[in-house]
């Protein structure tokens, strides 16, 4: 039996190490083994564009399953609740841990056959898990993931202003003319999974995984590295946590270059969520028309809109919604307020300004998070309540610079 261990965190998965070189040989024939039958495709697909993650519908026995689009999937993933949906042959039985997946047995599979519109993937690496953890962080049901086993077998090109993928067998389909920006990507050593891209980041350089599953901020990498980062105004680095609890940090870097592409005043957010993952998502690819060689190792980046500077102004809180129970969490807080209020994790918002979030079904949650709340929260202060240990407590948040 193969011996792994998986991190999904959020919405990527990364199989982290395996115990002899056998195996290792077996993992690189399970993920890069799978072909496309059409000849020749230049095809494309709509996608959903929600808080920051690419949602597309795989159709399979005439019936429409919500799949994630993540580069930075090491594998293709579909859940158990629908596998048998699926033909598909068993390849080894593997042993899984993570801070999501507890210490459980999973199958990795040869799928037989998978659409993406009309191009068909066959015998593809797959992994089937219970995606519980896209409970919580997502309205509708997540039935898999499409990740890197299945995206090396294809050139790819991701428009965001008219949310659409396209695939094609031939990167000159997708790219009628050389675009502005070139990208070197590479290749994990083991001789597959997620892509890194080279960041220089006020002089640190360091790889940041190409990853689509990424809806956060545009680059967000770990709390250690705080000290690699030659921040020369210390005093301009943010904190943010609860008491007893890590710090997470954010700061505004002078300039980022990757490829031929620099840019000015974006923002870093360190969080201890990522683990020792650097990332490079949506946020930051949205910007441009995003065009993808694997066999070359190349991402091509087209702007499609002026990239903005960040600044640091924000409310004292953070929240994030939580989708099984129809909650809106504290996700975090500038130390010095949560510490000044007394505020711990855990805590929920019950009331913003005059409207009541505690008692939304579920459809009116997912409107309210993804319609409503853009507008609440663009106001400069908000009135709010929240539920802490049981007992309610009123605060005044304030948009401002926050350092």
């Amino acid at each position: 039996m193969t011996k792994l261990k998986f991190a999904v965190s959020v919405a990527f998965l990364t199989i982290f190490s395996l115990t002899s070189n056998a195996q290792a040989d077996k993992m690189l024939e399970w993920a890069n083994q799978g072909t496309v039958t059409n000849e020749s495709y230049n095809s494309e697909i709509p996608f959903r564009y929600v808080d920051g993650y690419i949602f597309l519908d795989i159709i399979q026995n005439d019936k429409k399953y919500n799949f994630l689009f993540d580069t930075g999937a090491e594998a293709t993933v579909i859940d158990k609740s629908i596998i048998d949906a699926f033909e598909h042959q068993p390849f080894s039985t593997s042993s899984v841990s993570g801070p999501i997946i507890k210490d459980e047995h999973i199958k990795t599979i040869s799928l037989s056959s998978i659409y993406i519109s009309d191009v068909e993937f066959v015998n593809i690496g797959v992994i089937s898990v219970e995606l519980n953890f896209a409970k919580a962080k997502f309205c509708n049901k997540v039935d898999g993931i499409i990740g890197s086993t299945l995206l090396k077998k294809s050139k790819w090109q991701i428009d965001y202003d008219k949310q659409v993928i396209r695939l094609s067998n031939d990167i000159s389909d997708l790219l009628s003319e050389e675009a502005k920006y070139t990208v070197e990507t590479k290749l994990p050593s083991k001789g597959w999974g997620t892509e890194t891209i080279e960041l220089n980041v006020d002089g640190y350089v360091s790889q940041f995984n190409f990853d689509t599953g990424n809806g956060r901020e545009k680059m967000v990498s770990n709390p250690n590295k705080l000290e690699e980062f030659k921040v020369k105004n210390k005093g301009s680095i943010i904190e943010y946590g609860f008491k007893k609890s890590a710090t997470d940090y954010k700061f505004i870097a002078e300039s980022v270059t990757l490829g031929n592409l620099k840019i000015n005043d974006q923002a870093i957010n360190l969080q201890n969520e990522v683990g020792n993952f650097q990332l490079l998502g949506n946020r930051f690819f949205e910007n441009f028309m995003v065009t993808v060689d694997w066999d070359k190792h190349q991402v091509y980046l087209e702007p499609t809109k002026e990239m903005l500077a960040d600044e640091a102004i924000g409310f004292e809180l953070n929240f994030k919604p939580n989708f099984e129970n129809n909650t809106i969490e504290i996700a975090t807080g500038l130390k010095s307020f949560t510490k000044e209020h007394k505020i711990e994790k855990g805590a929920t918002l019950l009331k913003i300004n005059e409207t009541d979030v505690s008692n939304f079904s579920h459809q009116e949650f997912c409107n309210f998070w993804n319609v409503e709340w853009p507008k609440i929260t663009d106001a400069e202060k908000l009135n709010i309540i929240i539920s802490e240990m049981g007992k309610e407590k009123e605060l005044v948040l304030t948009k401002k610079k926050l350092v």
